[in-house]
């Protein structure tokens, strides 16, 4: 076992056939969903087209006893989330030497008609050899009728976009949001936006604008550039 979250388990496993480690994720769900699981499915198959040194693909995906997996490429390291834990607050260089080649990965799915809509420290894995991997598009959308949105929330609520919380609305414009405050926490050595609840944290996200201390040692064009994208008018 690699990992867990409240609906998934992350397992290390050997492909016999092609006789490499893959990563298995399987999800489930409380209740069955058939439903949720053809739409899981269809966004597997939108989203394993996509072929960039930045992205973690995905080899496989299907059903086994009601429940889904997703095979992965098997990339041994930890998550962004992990590695900021244990190493602190970044310099501006090792934190845009992460950011970058991540933006280049969330830009090559945009070219190819897709939004992340879950990217955040957890989802971008630091390989062994130090290259930054954006992982799990397991709730991907395309960028055709995005903006349509629907009335469940879903993704990391730390890390969703104003428009997506007041209005529901999705687009490319979200992904770059999200990039917003991982480099703020990368920066600061701490999360942008928290509170004592999952709606006070997408409170604070929808009502304030951050606020980078003068004191934290960020170059000005830097900070111009990460308040141009956690800005909560999309617009700007």
């Amino acid at each position: 076992e690699l990992g867990r979250g409240a609906q998934s388990v992350v397992y290390l496993a050997r492909d016999p056939h092609l006789e490499r480690e893959v990563a298995i994720k399987t999800l489930h769900f409380s209740q069955p969903d058939a439903e949720k699981n053809r739409q899981l499915l269809v966004e597997a198959r939108m989203v394993s087209p996509l072929r960039h040194p930045n992205i973690v693909p995905i080899f496989e995906a299907g059903e086994e006893g009601g429940d889904l997996y997703l095979v992965f490429e098997y990339v041994a390291g930890e998550n962004l989330g992990a590695y900021l834990r244990r190493q602190g607050r970044l310099s501006p260089v090792k934190a845009l030497g992460i950011m970058i080649p991540v933006l280049d990965a969330v830009a090559h799915a945009h070219a190819s008609g897709i939004i992340h809509r879950d990217l955040k420290p957890n989802n971008i894995l630091i390989a062994a050899d130090g290259t930054p991997r954006v992982m799990d598009f397991g709730i991907a959308t395309p960028i055709q009728g995005a903006s349509e949105g629907s009335a469940q929330v879903t993704g990391t609520p730390a890390y969703m976009a104003p428009e997506y919380i007041l209005h529901r609305a999705v687009s490319e414009r979200s992904d770059v949001f999200s990039a917003g405050v991982i480099l703020f926490e990368m920066l600061l050595g701490r999360r942008a936006f928290v509170g004592d609840s999952l709606n006070a944290v997408m409170q604070r996200i929808a009502e304030q604008d951050i606020v980078v201390p003068e004191d934290a040692g960020i170059d000005e064009r830097l900070c111009t550039i990460l308040l141009k994208a956690t800005a909560r008018d999309p617009a700007l």
